[in-house]
C-alpha cells in the first residue's frame, strides 16, 4: 500500500499546528506545577515525536535503523502518560473534586 504524499504533507501541517498551540498554552499556564502546563508540556513532546514519523512515511528520511528503539520509547513513554494521568485523577479524587 503507497503512502499518498498529499496526505501526509496535510498531517504534517496539522502536527505543527498542534505544535505551535500546545507550546502556546504551556506559555499561559502560569507555573509549571498546573495540569494544563504538564499536559500541554507533555503533549508537545508527543507532536514533536510525530513529525520525524511523517517525514519518514514521506521518504524524507530514513529511520528503518532505528524503528524498534522508537517503539520502545513509544511504549514506555504510554506507560509513563498513563501513570501521570492516574497520579493526578487520584489526586483530583482525593481531593474531592477541588
Amino acid at each position: 500500500m503507497g503512502v499518498i504524499v498529499p496526505v501526509e504533507l496535510g498531517i504534517l501541517s496539522g502536527v505543527i499546528v498542534a505544535l505551535a498551540l500546545f507550546v502556546r498554552m504551556a506559555v499561559s499556564a502560569g507555573t509549571m506545577r498546573s495540569l494544563q502546563f504538564q499536559l500541554a508540556a507533555f503533549l508537545s513532546i508527543w507532536s514533536i515525536s510525530e513529525i520525524p514519523r511523517v517525514l519518514d512515511s514521506i521518504g524524507a528520511i530514513d529511520l528503518s535503523p532505528i524503528r524498534l528503539y522508537g517503539l520502545m520509547v513509544h511504549a514506555v513513554s504510554m506507560v509513563l502518560f498513563a501513570l501521570f494521568i492516574g497520579y493526578r485523577l487520584s489526586k483530583f479524587v482525593i481531593r474531592g473534586g477541588k
